[in-house]
C-alpha cells in the first residue's frame, strides 16, 4: 500500500489535478500483496462498504474499500470529478444508470472481476456491490479531486440528495448534517441552486 501511496503522492504534488488516463494508468499499475488485502479488510456492516481514505489533497483523492457481500451502494455521481475504481480483490456488479423523465434508467450492468478498471467519468451515475469471491471484493478507488459533495439517489425514498463528499455512497440517514441539499423526485444534479454546489 505504501507504493500506492507514494505513486499518488507524486501525482498529487502537481498543480493540477491529474487526467482520467493517468489515474487509469495508475491503477491499472497497483499491485498489492495478500498482506495488504487482509488489512484492507475492514467491511462495516451499517453501510455497503467500509471506506477507508488514504489521500485527500487539492487535486487528488484515494480511498479503499472493502464492501459488505450483496449490498449495494446507492446509485450516485462524484461530484463532477473524474475518477477510476479498481477490483483487487473478489467480483463486482456493476450498474450504469442515466437520469431521466424522474427515474433513473439502466444503461448497462455487467460484471467486474478482479484485476479490471472502471473509469469514472464526470456525469457517470453508477452503483456498485459485492458479487461474490471466495476473499470478498476490495476496491482501489482514485479520484480528481477532491470531491466537495456528490448527489446520491434515494430510489426507495423517491428522492435525491447532495451529500458532503465525505460521506460515501449511500444514503446518510444517521448523519443528516452530512446532506446538503433535498430534491423530491429523481433528478439531475443541475437540479439544485448553483449555491449548493
Amino acid at each position: 500500500m505504501q507504493t500506492v501511496i507514494a505513486r499518488c503522492d507524486g501525482l498529487a504534488s502537481q498543480p493540477t489535478p491529474p487526467t482520467l488516463r493517468q489515474l487509469a494508468e495508475l491503477l491499472a499499475a497497483v499491485e498489492l500483496s495478500g498482506e495488504a488485502l487482509r488489512e484492507a479488510q475492514r467491511p462495516d456492516p451499517r453501510r455497503p462498504y467500509g471506506r477507508r481514505v488514504f489521500l485527500d489533497t487539492p487535486v487528488m483523492e484515494g480511498m479503499l474499500a472493502t464492501w459488505t457481500p450483496g449490498a449495494w451502494c446507492a446509485p450516485h455521481d462524484h461530484g463532477g470529478s473524474v475518477g477510476g475504481v479498481r477490483v483487487l480483490q473478489g467480483r463486482a456488479r456493476h450498474r450504469v444508470f442515466c437520469v431521466r423523465d424522474g427515474g433513473l434508467a439502466l444503461l448497462r450492468e455487467e460484471q467486474i472481476e478482479a484485476g479490471a478498471v472502471i473509469s469514472c467519468g464526470p456525469s457517470l451515475v453508477h452503483a456498485m456491490r459485492c458479487d461474490g469471491g471466495d476473499a470478498g471484493l476490495v476496491t482501489l478507488h482514485l479520484y480528481a479531486g477532491p470531491i466537495p459533495w456528490m448527489t446520491v439517489y434515494d430510489v426507495e425514498g423517491q428522492e435525491t440528495l447532495q451529500v458532503s463528499g465525505g460521506c460515501g455512497a449511500w444514503i446518510p440517514h444517521d448523519q443528516p448534517e452530512l446532506i446538503r441539499a433535498r430534491a423530491p423526485g429523481l433528478v439531475p444534479p443541475q437540479a439544485f441552486p448553483s449555491d449548493a454546489t
